[in-house]
């Protein structure tokens, strides 16, 4: 990036394929939506990216890890994959922290797309709205736990195993926990122990920062193609982000959906509901047919 951070970008799938672009949400990595995103393996041309200070990137600095910092790294990873494998059609593909940083570009007028399909992105309402509380708190709980969190593991399963026990991961398909571990650890030679690539008071203050920006705006004004796939808003106990979600979308004419029986992790939970969402999505939009309308 230009401040020097290393962002890797990794290619999979088929290169002959429209290209996704693909990212994460605070806390993990992008490796570890593989039960979504192999569902996209053989018809597209997969390019998976971490956050600065996730994944597999390693630690740069603490102080640019923020909203408007990923806003800013988004437009250099797309013109380097860009000029790297060439301009082709292009689809987005982002959850919950990038999701709200890949609105955060729109809103100011940058759109790389030829499609942008958005998982659960916590739009935290306005003053005033009674859904605007709920989702502060459970900001302010997460930043909570992660300033406290074990940043040493003695080998990932230690790690997989506090994700199986936490009740927001419940509902992860089998092996998940332990792919997640994977993703978010590297292993320090000098202390032989398992490190957590972005340390949890690193990604604290992302839970609560989310409240103070300005994203309750018109996001889409050109009518370009943009789907928001939402958790579950149904149920009496249903995630924060998800009434939040449906909101955003009513008040601004943005097409919705949402995948039954799911939390904010939807794409760990029902990988197969939300690919088939976003295919449905791209074939109604003609997206992948050989037409475009990308800018930059």
């Amino acid at each position: 990036m230009d401040d020097g951070a290393p962002i890797r970008v990794v290619r999979h799938g088929n290169p002959s394929g429209p290209r996704v672009v693909l990212s994460h949400g605070n806390g993990f990595a992008s490796d570890s939506y593989f039960p979504f995103w192999r569902h996209m393996l053989e018809r597209f041309d997969l390019t998976l990216y971490d956050v600065r200070n996730c994944g597999r990137n390693p630690f740069h600095a603490g102080e640019a890890h923020d909203y408007p910092r990923f806003v800013r790294d988004f437009a250099q990873v797309h013109g380097a994959i860009a000029e790297e494998w060439g301009e082709k059609t292009t689809i987005g593909v982002f959850h919950s922290m990038t999701a709200i940083a890949a609105l955060l570009a729109i809103i100011d007028g940058v759109w790389h797309w030829d499609a942008l399909v958005l998982f659960d992105p916590p739009v935290v309402p306005p003053e005033g709205d009674p859904r605007r509380g709920p989702l502060v708190s459970e900001g302010e709980t997460l930043r909570a736990a992660a300033l406290i969190r074990q940043n040493r593991f003695r080998d990932p399963e230690e790690l997989a195993e506090v994700f199986r026990w936490l009740h927001r991961f419940r509902r992860l398909r089998p092996g998940v926990a332990e792919l997640n571990a994977r993703s978010v650890l590297h292993f320090d030679r000098d202390s032989g122990e398992w490190l957590l690539r972005c340390p949890g008071a690193l990604e604290a203050d992302l839970y609560t920062d989310v409240a103070e920006l300005e994203i309750w705006r018109q996001p889409n004004p050109a009518g370009r193609p943009l789907l928001i796939v939402g958790s579950d808003p149904v149920p009496e106990d249903a995630p924060k982000t998800a009434p939040c979600c449906k909101l955003f979308c009513e008040t601004f004419g943005i097409e919705y959906a949402f995948v039954p029986d799911t939390t904010h992790l939807l794409q760990l939970e029902e990988p197969e509901q939300c690919f088939a969402l976003f295919d449905a999505f791209l074939a109604d939009n003609e997206v992948g047919t050989g037409k475009s309308c990308a800018i930059t």
